[in-house]
């Protein structure tokens, strides 16, 4: 006797291509935001050759991860001193114009006082995207010098996707395309019954949702980026079993 009746009932036949719908969008989503954070690492690389014998990243960068083609984008920067004396801090700003090769600067010098810390924020059309509007870019560069004079330098960048909807701000949007996969999943594993026999599935959901709150709550998309190849692997791999088996039950 099979576990699904073991269990009392077997899985709707709809419950695996509902779950795997789900899959599928999820990565796309998570795998946009990904791509333009990895454009944006490979943005201004002369931030990377810039004086400082000790880099550090600057991890308080904010960046939204999707905005909408008629929204504007609020980035913001904190920016600390970490001495007991007071010290004056140089920020350079970079933007993308449309274009990698047409970049806006912004250079400012910050006088802070021990232990202060003071936020920069700036804004980014969505119409200054490049690759055709479809990613925002921006790179910071910071340094001060310490009481020994070693120049400390901290670098960081982000890419924000531009969304083709208006109307409706790209927090929205980003929450109800979250909402939408997490149903589809949802519906497979715990409506369709997936989730009462088939282990494997319950870890992918599981392994999406880790590589959703690395990417939005924590912003760590190499993370994200390592486990969606991982589930993207998985995926394919189901794929070609159903080709090879089209008529096969679905994965248990």
């Amino acid at each position: 006797m099979s576990r699904s009746y073991v269990l009392g009932r077997a899985p709707a036949r709809w419950a695996s291509w509902v779950f795997y719908l789900g899959l599928v969008l999820g990565i796309g989503l998570l795998g946009g935001i990904v791509w333009a954070n990895f454009e944006a690492r490979m943005f201004y690389p002369s931030d990377m050759f810039t004086p400082g014998s000790k880099r550090e990243r600057l991890r308080s960068l904010y960046c939204p991860p999707v905005v909408a083609q008629d929204e504007t984008a609020r980035l913001r920067l904190k920016v600390r001193n970490p001495l007991d004396r007071p010290v004056r801090r140089f920020v350079r700003i970079t933007v993308a114009l449309r274009h990698l090769l047409l970049v806006d600067q912004q250079k400012i010098w910050l006088d802070l006082g021990p232990h202060e810390t003071q936020e920069v924020t700036w804004e980014i059309p969505a119409s200054e995207g490049v690759y055709g509007g479809r990613i925002l870019m921006t790179s910071v560069y910071s340094f001060y010098t310490a009481p020994s004079g070693e120049i400390i330098s901290s670098i960081n960048d982000c890419g924000i996707w531009v969304w083709p909807v208006r109307g409706i701000s790209g927090a929205w949007a980003l929450s109800l395309a979250s909402a939408l996969v997490f149903g589809l999943m949802a519906a497979g594993l715990y409506v369709g019954g997936l989730g009462a026999v088939s282990g494997p599935l319950q870890l992918l959901f599981r392994l999406y949702l880790v590589a959703w709150i690395a990417q939005i709550a924590l912003r760590a998309w190499v993370l994200s980026g390592a486990l969606l190849a991982i589930l993207s692997i998985i995926l394919l791999m189901w794929a070609l079993q159903q080709i090879e088996s089209p008529n096969g039950p679905p994965p248990e």
